[in-house]
């Protein structure tokens, strides 16, 4: 006797939530965030607040596995009883009939036709999922391909549009759904690739008004599984360094702290490092447990500095010695508002510091170079670098308050911000450009794959 549907997907819900729980040690970071991301995605508010309470993306990934372990069967059941009281009165795949999952399954051609029809049906939360979604659909292949739904949990940008959409009302939200929903149609229907991404670029603005953003979301995708949210709480900061910190050598930790020892200003130093160096005879004599107390006591008063966000912020608002800016608010700054940030960033850090980010632009032979923090790491024990960094500021930096150093970071502030802008061989022109700068104003020549470095 052929089971029926109900019994079908119990079954592979039951198989799958099996299956997942038994290969979690295989499972990677990334992977089990989300693992999280798929299934969270499926539960009313409710039930996910219970469910989540206390997770965070910033979890070790020992912690995600041992809250994945316990999530996954609990999700399995909940789904399992939403789908027999979806279909207690047979088996019907419209509003209100619909699981979350099936939601979640469906292809937008096949989803988006139900939803008109059945829009009173539908709740809230489940049309500013399908709202979010909507304001995603880049591609027109994406109409059809029912892994649509799952791809856009990836991206920051998704959770970003969903918490937007928390404050819209129901009415708007729905009348927002009333306009989508034909162009839809009218997508699937459309004969030419051009009238397609026409409708698609109407349907996502249409779903970025809604959601208060004036302008397309494409041009706001940042890069996949991204943490989010994007900033790291700050007891999860720390207590992620200090345990990386306690498998550490002593050889690691001296380059993690002269790490953190690049992060600060002069005035920082005094008041953060120089009680835990007058300790010692000198930095190289400082033993393990020294040097973890340094750097987590730095880390402490650095508020989630990086070595690279110098040259980030310009791109996604993290900046340097400041409060990051949202990534979403910074996208949508006029550039004036963006200038005047950076410019209110720049006023927190001192001439040395000035110097070593110049030095960074002259040691980095490419603006991906800039951004890699394992390339800026190994700058801190190359002697070109450090030669170079003391004469940008023993030339710009040594008279008037350090004025020359201040204009020459401030047009690199300026140029930076206008590269972020551009895309390709132009953007790759502007860095070389800026590279140039800096070169001629602080008589220290760039460094080449060929070899290069101070001349003087």
């Amino acid at each position: 006797m052929m089971n029926s549907y109900v019994e079908l997907v119990r079954q592979r819900l039951e198989d799958r939530g099996n299956n997942i729980v038994g290969h979690l040690e295989r499972f990677m970071e990334p992977q089990l965030r989300f693992t999280m991301r798929i299934f969270g995605d499926c539960l009313d508010e409710e039930t996910r607040g219970k469910m989540f309470e206390g997770y965070s993306e910033h979890m070790t990934e020992q912690e995600l596995r041992s809250r994945a372990g316990d999530f996954v069967p609990a999700y399995t059941a909940y789904a399992i009883a939403e789908l027999e009281e979806k279909k207690k009165d047979g088996e019907r795949y419209e509003p209100p009939f619909l699981t979350q999952e099936e939601y979640q399954e469906m292809a937008v051609r096949e989803k988006w036709p139900r939803i008109a029809a059945h829009m009173e049906f539908v709740s809230p939360l489940q049309l500013r999922r399908e709202v979010a979604r909507a304001a995603m659909l880049f591609l027109p292949d994406m109409l059809s391909d029912p892994g649509f739904n799952e791809g856009v949990l990836e991206f920051s940008l998704y959770f970003d549009l969903l918490q937007r959409l928390r404050s819209v009302s129901e009415a708007r939200l729905r009348a927002a759904a009333g306009e989508i929903a034909p162009r839809i149609a009218a997508a699937v229907a459309a004969t030419t690739e051009e009238e397609r991404a026409a409708l698609l670029r109407e349907i996502r603005t249409t779903a970025a008004t809604a959601a208060g953003l004036p302008a397309d979301p494409e041009t706001l995708l940042g890069p996949p599984m991204e943490k989010y949210p994007r900033e790291v709480p700050p007891e999860y900061r720390v207590r992620e360094l200090k345990n990386t910190l306690a498998t550490m050598t002593l050889k690691d930790l001296r380059l993690t702290a002269l790490v953190h020892l690049d992060l600060l200003t002069v005035e920082e130093t005094r008041r953060l490092v120089l009680p835990f160096l007058a300790k010692y005879p000198s930095f190289y004599e400082m033993p393990s447990k020294g040097l973890r107390e340094l750097i987590l006591a730095v880390a402490a008063g650095l508020d989630g500095r990086s070595i690279t966000y110098f040259i980030e912020r310009y791109g996604s608002g993290w900046l340097a010695m400041t409060k990051p800016v949202d990534y979403i608010v910074w996208k949508l700054m006029p550039e004036e508002e963006r200038v005047d940030a950076l410019r209110r960033d720049n006023e927190r850090m001192d001439a040395a510091m000035m110097a070593r980010h110049l030095a960074r632009f002259l040691h980095s032979e490419s603006e991906q170079d800039l951004s890699d923090a394992g390339v800026q790491i190994a700058l801190l024990t190359d002697p070109r670098f450090v030669a170079d960094h003391g004469a940008i500021l023993t030339r710009l930096g040594a008279e008037g308050e350090g004025e020359r150093i201040k204009r020459l970071y401030d047009a690199v502030t300026l140029s930076s911000a206008r590269m972020a802008g551009q895309r390709g061989e132009e953007r790759e022109l502007a860095y070389q450009a800026i590279r140039g700068v800096i070169a001629d104003a602080a008589g220290v020549s760039a460094a080449t794959t060929e070899g290069g470095g101070s001349d003087g």
